[in-house]
């Protein structure tokens, strides 16, 4: 029986990328980290840099594309994102490839379904990913929890969620007024509450495993995250396993039949 396996290099805003490898493909969504830290973790995880099918790029901003041209240029991976993401990142690769919110690319046995996200950055998008049997979704710097997030992530096996602040703890940290009123717009990132209240609605019987992802160092911890979560989950119905990512370490694999 075939396997997808996942694996979380690095989130939070140090970096943030994420490998998801099939029978016969492997992709990285966002490449945050330098290329030579994208190539130790991904040894790490067992799997040689130049096996890398695909980097696909969630939006411009640098916690997620660091290393991209780097580490394109040196093992030949191709990159695909959006034309907004691609026209403020000008890369130096010139056969970077368009990606369009609601037309799935196929690599390998991998079908990609990308869609529009809320986030402050040009044309941003978060992904679904099924092959061989399971699908895994990656809902992270969405702004806000629309009806669009939560059709196309519902019923995934492996629900990444940001959770990135305590609003208590942003209110009462030292982030100026006009960054608190960012990060809190429907533009900005998802609050604990929010992921939870995400997870309530999209986690299913399918459902095996929720990470919640890019946790503030600042403005959030681990066990807040998680009680939060835990809380608005139980009190809507929803059950599945919780992880929770410690900011910019290694997570994972999560394995997936």
């Amino acid at each position: 029986m075939h396997e997808v396996t996942v694996a979380i290099l690095s989130s939070g805003s140090s970096g943030n990328s994420t490998l998801v490898r099939s029978s016969d493909a492997s992709i990285l969504v966002d490449a945050g980290l330098s290329c030579r830290e994208l190539d130790n973790r991904l040894s790490s995880f067992g799997l040689d840099p130049s096996e890398i099918s695909a980097v696909l790029l969630t939006h411009e901003h640098t916690d997620h594309t660091r290393g991209v041209d780097r580490f394109c240029s040196r093992h030949g991976s191709p990159l695909y994102a959006t034309a907004g993401t691609l026209s403020i990142l000008k890369p130096s690769l010139a056969d970077a490839k368009v990606l369009r919110p609601g037309e799935p690319l196929h690599i390998g046995p991998m079908t990609v379904n990308p869609f529009s996200v809320s986030h402050y950055a040009a044309d941003p998008v978060a992904f679904s990913i099924s092959a061989d049997g399971a699908r895994v979704s990656i809902a992270s710097d969405l702004g806000v929890v629309t009806d669009e997030v939560v059709s196309n992530v519902s019923g995934s096996d492996l629900l990444l969620v940001e959770a990135n602040y305590d609003d208590s703890m942003l209110m009462s940290g030292s982030y100026p007024d006009f960054l608190k009123r960012t990060i809190r717009s429907a533009r900005g990132h998802l609050s604990n509450d929010d992921a939870g209240l995400l997870c309530a609605r999209a986690v299913t019987e399918a459902t095996r495993t929720v990470v919640l992802v890019h946790l503030s160092k600042e403005n959030n911890t681990p066990e807040k995250a998680r009680r939060s979560v835990e809380r608005r989950m139980s009190a809507l119905g929803a059950s599945a396993r919780l992880e929770v990512t410690e900011h910019g370490s290694r997570n994972g694999p999560f394995r997936l039949r």
